[in-house]
């Protein structure tokens, strides 16, 4: 996806929706000035608002971009994760601090100079190869912007590239620090190594009373119980009161033929795509692949990464660019599609048809009844809700309520992190983090709100806290016991290591060395500074690089036990670098310090001007 957003980075489309990449960037992370702002504006940068309307326009042309680069539409949950919200409040907090110290400076640029490059915007060229209106106003549609509302973003859009690029292009990187990092980089070390494994020092002796006693003594945080508290809890969710609903035969067949697209797999293709910045150049290509040239090979030769080709497998209805679902689903295996206008143009070509299916009453009956007692089931919870609430108003606790109605009670104890005092998650609330954590804030004889949990709520008494207490020695004693001989081994094992590294130092090969303790060495391939070998920790890279050839060392590898021993048997400096890798790491490391550099300027003006965000009004919308 990251490729394909890549691809399309130089149009002035994606430039609406993402705004100054690099400010966004690197504005994330800068947490530590916000504040709670006045309920009018969801953020202020010095005098300037940011009002609800910036942020849902931005949002949503954030979320719209990257659904149809996936092809499908985003989740929720997965906008989270992405953290779109984040970045376009950062993004737009930026802007905005940029904004001001351009209007303090005097900056602007003329109507004359931002026609000039709409006019040479590859996007709204025709047919022709040269600007064209209807193509222009056709953009603005699908982006849902008026003529008057783009040409301003553009205006302001250009100001903070004059002023971003007159801060970064000074960005200089002497030779002395290019030599550095490309050696740091490829510079390589070969080692040879052999593992001590426990069971080199043999069963460990066990301790006496007094040795456990004392390790208790000294340990004696790892063996806290943690608070704990116990809870009644009714939980009123379409699953849990599904049972109970009464449903007739005939319902449940009417209910199928009602839905049954719901019990049918979709057809499915598998799609690729070439993409172009007008459609002249995909007119080009098109006649390349009907005169026989290879399709993916093309797409290379025109600079596509093959993960920029294979778009992936879908259904129609995962495709949230209507208009590419359409000319997909319209083709034969193997047939290219005409030029299709999208956020870009590109030619499609279908490579796989998995056919869908339909199944039968039978085979999904038992499945429709629980769907449609869930649906039923969500009908109630209202209802429900409202007479558990009614039962609370006269007095009633939730058990009471709960046998009143006949809903689900169970009664559960658990601690902070939802595990019982059995060390196991509680599985009916360790799922739900609001409804923990209100059991820690709120106290016995409290009456709590609801909780969501769902399409329902679970309603929380608190029966009795449990206090948090130290762990005397007689019940941990076992515990004890396995912790003091664990120790004890990992001690013994890196002592035998260290006498081994002794011992290579005083000139014994290392074969001979492994040789005594029963081990096999081993050699690896040139390892660089960042490699992460399947054999050994990233640790033992690590301390490979701080000693010399033929020096010796041991670190411990990652089940905590054993201890590798390693010697490095040859330091390869890298090749000279030509002209190509200088240039190329040299433009790198401009980037970067251009961004840093970015980031200081941005940081320091938000720091100048001051920063309000209004982070309650950011979840409401984001909600809605």
């Amino acid at each position: 996806m990251l490729n394909s957003l890549r691809n399309s980075a130089g149009s002035w489309v994606v430039k609406i929706l993402l705004g100054l990449l690099i400010v966004s960037f690197t504005l994330w992370g800068i947490g530590d000035i916000f504040r709670s702002g006045g309920r009018q504006t969801l953020a202020e940068v010095g005098d300037r608002e940011i009002t609800p309307q910036q942020f849902q326009r931005n949002y949503r042309n954030q979320i719209a971009m990257v659904s149809n680069r996936l092809g499908r539409r985003l989740t929720a949950k997965e906008a989270r994760a992405f953290g779109i919200a984040q970045g376009v409040l950062q993004n737009l907090i930026g802007t905005t601090a940029i904004d001001i110290h351009a209007d303090s400076l005097g900056l602007g640029i003329s109507d004359d100079a931002i026609a000039s490059a709409v006019r040479k915007e590859p996007t709204f060229e025709g047919s022709g190869g040269k600007f064209d209106p209807q193509r222009f106003q056709e953009v603005l549609r699908n982006i849902g912007m008026t003529e008057q509302g783009f040409l301003a973003l553009q205006r302001e859009e250009i100001v903070r590239q004059q002023l971003a690029s007159a801060l970064s292009e000074g960005a200089y990187v002497p030779r002395t620090l290019l030599d550095a990092i490309y050696h740091y980089r490829n510079d390589e070390r070969v080692l040879k190594y052999f593992v001590l494994k426990p069971d080199v020092v043999g069963a460990v002796a066990p301790p006496d009373e007094d040795a456990l006693k004392s390790y208790y003594e000294k340990n004696k945080a790892r063996y806290r119980a943690p608070e704990y508290r116990k809870i009644g809890m009714l939980t009123l969710t379409p699953d849990a009161i599904k049972d109970t609903i009464s449903i007739k035969d005939d319902e449940i067949k009417a209910h199928y033929e009602a839905t049954k697209s719901r019990y049918s797999t979709p057809e499915r293709r598998t799609i690729q795509q070439l993409i172009f910045d007008n459609a002249a150049a995909a007119r080009d290509a098109a006649e390349k692949l009907a005169k026989g040239a290879d399709f993916v090979a093309l797409g290379k030769e025109l600079g596509m990464k093959e993960s920029d080709i294979n778009l992936g497998t879908f259904a129609k209805d995962q495709l949230a660019d209507k208009k590419l679902a359409e000319a997909a689903f319209a083709l034969k295996k193997g047939e290219v599609s005409e030029p299709v206008e999208s956020f870009s143009t590109v030619l499609l070509r279908v490579t796989e048809i998995t056919p869908g299916n339909q199944k039968s009453f039978e085979e999904v009956k038992d499945q429709v009844r629980q769907d449609l007692a869930r649906e039923r089931a969500r009908d109630e919870i209202q209802k429900l809700y409202d007479a558990i609430e009614d039962a609370r108003a006269g007095g009633a606790n939730v058990a009471e309520a709960a046998q009143k109605l006949n809903l689900p009670y169970t009664e559960l104890t658990f601690d902070r992190s939802g595990q019982g005092q059995d060390g196991k998650a509680v599985k009916a609330i360790s799922d739900s983090r609001p409804a923990v954590d209100l059991a820690f804030e709120s106290d016995v004889g409290v009456e709590n709100n609801p909780v969501a949990k769902g399409d329902g709520y679970l309603f929380i008494d608190v029966l009795e806290v449990i206090p948090e207490r130290q762990k005397t020695f007689d019940e941990v004693r076992d515990d004890v016991r396995t912790a003091w001989i664990n120790e004890e081994t990992r001690k013994q094992v890196r002592t035998k290591a260290e006498e081994r590294v002794e011992k290579a130092k005083g000139g014994t090969a290392i074969e001979d060395i492994a040789q005594e303790v029963g081990a096999t060495v081993s050699t690896t391939p040139a390892l660089k500074r960042e490699a992460s070998p399947k054999e050994l920790p990233r640790t033992a890279v690590s301390l490979a690089f701080t000693l010399p050839e033929s020096g010796f060392g041991h670190v411990q590898m990652s089940d905590g036990e054993s201890q590798a021993v390693i010697q490095v048997i040859e330091v390869k400096k890298a090749p000279p670098m030509d002209d190509k890798q200088a240039e190329a790491l040299r433009k790198e490391l401009r980037q970067n310090m251009r961004v840093d550099i970015l980031s200081e300027y941005v940081g320091g003006l938000q720091r100048d001007y001051g920063v309000q965000v209004n982070n309650d009004a950011i979840s409401a919308l984001i909600a809605q």
